[in-house]
């Protein structure tokens, strides 16, 4: 490796994950070449909310970050130092930078969404179209007022495309399908010019548009248009400025749509929609053209910095192309970077035609990846059908295979030593490949699912490969000879009614013999008997529901930290569970990530010295904890990946870097652990973080009331009314967890009150062989963190529970007696004694004073059930019970 490429990865930024490089680029921006000389060779472009600027002569990537949505335009100054940003999100800006050393000088928030932009030639303005309501703004972005000079709302179609006349700072023209603007401003005054389009003068249609640009040395300007033809606009005869313009003729250059137009020097540069560039003189008559592309429709045209010295060297006249006329003279221009609506990238030297295809990037989302175990190399599939192999390391392209359109890839997995590579498509076709050739083995397809494959995944011995689709089935296959590596389909089996969310292969305890499980969106995590599984019969051994109002999201086995073997479970109230791995039952609830949606996919990150950590993706970021995992929120860290949705996340084999996928982009991140410790370590230790996530703090009235909860329940325990002398210790019976955890306002279910006594309980068997029976404060106060809802119970959730009980056909209203029937047989039971026991509490039936659960209980249900009927009316609704019987503030008020 250069020494210079081994000192940027050596150089640590101070985060806990940093973006490394970045696979793929925003097509729809195009391609701006910011090379200021000869002897520099940049090039700007989009992938996703960053801008890269890639030397691909040293073949490095400068990241320009701070957007937190796709950048929809790139412009840059004359000059090309000089290059401004903009997206069109939530929390849309435009960022301007400075090449040379790729820092932000100035951010302009909350612009109402870039449609399109530009940067005057000499870096003075930057000006826009607002996609909210279609608002021209231009400012002066060196003054230091962030007002802008002019705003002007345009009563026309939306402005797609907006540019500077080169030589006038103070023009610009913009352009819709239909019609084209002019635009010009003094200290003063703005004047917006919309001209006519006199269609019978000219007997044929004029519009079409798709890009505008200023001819050289004149007053004219040109208007691309779809029918392959320019529309040629000058100044009207008496008019005040320039904005002033009209039609002067139509003309005709090809026979294909025009797609760009753009010019350098005197040149008028035009791209088409044949994958050609031509150029043609201020009479619009052609100079050259390149037509050998053979990359797609030309979206943008870029040319870099005239630098005045460019043309001259030491080579010879005839290594300069010749232009397309009779006398055959030097054709002379810089050289300059072309993008195309397949995602290619090409380069065009000044000094030769020879054609250089810089990046070739996936033109459709990106769902598919997964890196090799031994090398370093990182496959990437997409739904273009395209299959690419990059060595992450060196950041070149290894090989790659183009399946075609309609054979869109959605999941890819090598096995376990990297000499399979196994490819899931739309269709259900699962091919095995040789992980070096790319070519599909001998018997290597596979067509027996139906459905989009969503996951694969190899066995630990690389014998079995497993598949997971769209329909909810499974399917298994099986390595039957590995001297000529067979492939034999062994059976499927539709295990879920919901969607699976994760395949996993483990291993046997005390043993090599593999185990595969998946884990549904039904909650069920099943285990299939794949060893006496028979062709065509997936046997299920086991069928575990692991959740009961939560949704499993995904999992991972727990590294072997513990002396118990866990699988981890992240589900979507924003929880982990540590489950048995042979049980399956539930041992431990934590805290899981809050950082915007619920976690998507966790995975293992492995690290050297023994120190273990997971990553993981949300809807939009990624993140890892240190583990132990424990609930405390200082040991996660994460961040924006993916503006328009994470869909996949990777680790290499040695853990230094992780992958990401999102839109059409893939994102390498590079660990620094140590960040991560350090933040965790500002959080505080023991209590410090969990006394933070109780409202007002350690000394507030949450963390006071607590306490006092847990010392009257030593008190309790002993008896409230006994007038003997009380021991209150360091410990409280945990069987009064429970009542602890309601009288703070937690009121968790039948099946959550077991979980965390079974937590306590046996946290200590692994190591000693003895359960325990007691809690002290600091225990429960992690209980109560790790356990409680993270967001409280919301009104309009206990609303959408009484509607479910009431009927998707009802109008929300329920009959008495089928309320209650529901609430004894439906869920967790409730016996007929105890609901009106609870009842009769809510609504305070037998008073309030302390002593009044003796009441209760020395009642007969049969009287309480006939009071219950008495203070409930016949038919309930929502409001009722939610206000009435629960206390509750009603829906409207609460709003």
């Amino acid at each position: 490796m250069p020494e210079d490429k081994e000192a940027a990865d050596d150089q640590k930024d101070p985060f806990a994950l940093n973006i490394s490089w970045c696979f793929g680029f925003n097509k729809e921006v195009g391609v701006t070449n910011i090379s200021p000389n000869s002897s520099k060779k940049l090039i700007l472009y989009a992938a996703g909310h960053t801008g890269i600027i890639y030397d691909f002569v040293n073949n490095t990537q400068t990241l320009l970050q701070g957007h937190t949505s796709n950048i929809t335009c790139i412009a840059a100054s004359g000059n090309k130092r000089w290059v401004a940003l903009g997206d069109n999100g939530p929390d849309n800006m435009i960022s301007i930078w400075d090449t040379t050393t790729g820092t932000p000088i100035r951010n302009i928030f909350d612009v109402g969404g870039v449609m399109s932009l530009a940067i005057s030639n000499d870096a003075r303005y930057v000006a826009m179209i607002s996609s909210l309501n279609n608002e021209f703004i231009i400012w002066d972005w060196t003054a230091e007022n962030d007002e802008p000079l002019f705003r002007k709302e345009l009563d026309a179609n939306p402005q797609t495309f907006l540019t500077f006349n080169p030589e006038n700072s103070s023009e610009l023209a913009s352009n819709s399908l239909h019609e084209v603007i002019f635009y010009h401003f003094d200290e003063k005054n703005l004047t917006v010019h919309i001209p006519d389009l006199p269609e019978k003068d000219f007997n044929k249609p004029i519009g079409n548009f798709s890009q505008t640009a200023f001819k050289p040395g004149s007053t004219e300007a040109l208007a691309g248009s779809k029918d392959g033809s320019v529309t040629v606009f000058d100044n009207d005869g008496l008019a005040e400025n320039g904005a002033y313009k009209r039609v002067l003729k139509l003309v005709k250059l090809i026979d294909d749509p025009i797609t760009v137009v753009t010019n350098f020097e005197d040149l008028v540069a035009v791209g088409s929609k044949d994958g050609a560039v031509r150029f043609y003189d201020s009479q619009l008559r052609i100079k050259n053209w390149y037509g050998t592309f053979d990359s797609g429709c030309v979206d943008s045209i870029s040319f870099a910095c005239n630098d005045k010295n460019f043309s001259e060297g030491s080579e010879s006249a005839q290594a300069i192309p010749a232009e397309s006329t009779l006398t055959a003279e030097p054709f002379i221009v810089t050289d300059f970077t072309i993008s195309t609506n397949e995602s290619i990238i090409c380069h065009v030297p000044a000094k030769t035609n020879k054609v250089k295809k810089l990046l070739q990037e996936h033109d459709d989302a990106v769902k598919a990846i997964d890196t090799h175990p031994v090398s370093n190399y990182i496959a990437v599939g997409s739904y273009c059908g395209l299959l690419k192999i990059w060595d992450y390391i060196e950041k070149s392209e290894v090989n790659s295979r183009a399946f075609g359109l309609g054979n869109e890839i959605t999941a890819i997995s090598y096995d376990k030593i990297g000499e399979f590579l196994a490819v899931g498509f739309y269709d259900g076709t699962i091919l095995i490949l040789d992980s070096t050739t790319l070519e599909t083995i001998q018997g290597g397809e596979f067509s027996h699912a139906k459905a989009l494959i969503t996951q694969l995944a190899f066995s630990h011995d690389s014998i079995f490969l497993a598949a997971t689709d769209l329909d909810d089935t499974t399917t298994l296959i099986k390595r039957t000879s590995d001297s000529e590596n067979e492939w034999s389909y062994i059976g499927r089996n539709k295990a879920h009614y919901k969607s699976i969310v994760n395949v996993i292969f483990g291993i046997a305890l005390d043993s090599n013999v593999p185990r595969l499980l998946t884990l549904g969106m039904d909650r069920n995590l099943v285990e299939y008997d794949i060893l006496n599984s028979t062709e065509d019969n997936l046997i299920v051994m086991s069928t575990d529901k692991i959740e009961q109002s939560a949704t499993p999201v995904s999992c991972a086995w727990y590294p072997p930290i513990n002396k118990e073997h866990f699988l981890l479970v992240a589900n979507s109230e924003y929880k982990y569970k540590l489950l048995n791995a042979t049980t399956k039952r539930c041992r431990k609830t934590l805290l899981g990530p809050t950082h915007g949606s619920h976690i998507q996919k966790i995975v293992n990150l492995g690290y050297p010295e023994d120190k273990h950590y997971i990553a993981f993706i949300t809807e939009d970021k990624i993140g890892m904890t240190t583990l132990p995992l424990d609930g405390n929120p200082h040991n996660t860290t994460a961040l924006l990946a993916h503006c328009d949705g994470a869909s996949n996340v990777v680790a290499c084999p040695h853990s230094r870097f992780l992958f990401t996928v999102g839109g059409k982009v893939c994102r390498m991140w590079e660990v620094n652990p140590e960040v991560l410790h350090a933040t965790a370590a500002l959080g505080g230790s023991g209590l410090a973080p969990f006394y933070q996530l109780l409202e007002g703090g350690k000394e507030g009235p949450l963390a006071k009331e607590m306490e006092e909860y847990f010392y009257y329940s030593q008190m309790r325990s002993q008896s409230v009314a006994t007038t003997e002398h009380r021991k209150v210790g360091q410990y409280v019976a945990l069987e009064e967890v429970p009542n602890i955890m309601r009288a703070l306002g937690f009121y968790p279910t039948e099946l959550q009150v077991q979980d965390m006594i079974n937590e306590v309980k046996f946290s200590q068997y692994v190591d000693t062989g003895k359960t325990v029976s007691e809690v002290d404060l600091e225990t429960l106060i992690k209980l109560y963190c790790n356990h409680r809802p993270v967001f409280g119970l919301p009104l309009f959730k206990v609303y959408d529970a009484f509607n479910t009980l009431a009927g998707a056909e009802g109008d929300g209203r329920i009959d008495r007696g089928l309320l209650l029937s529901l609430l004894q047989n439906k869920g967790e039971h409730i016996s007929e004694p105890e609901l009106a026991e609870y009842l009769a509490s809510l609504l305070e039936l037998y008073g309030s004073a302390t002593n009044k659960e003796d009441k209760m209980s020395s009642v007969p249900a049969a009287e309480a059930a006939t009071t219950l009927e008495k203070v409930l009316p016949e038919v309930i609704d929502a409001d009722m019970f939610t206000g009435h019987v629960l206390g509750f503030m009603p829906a409207a008020m609460a709003e």
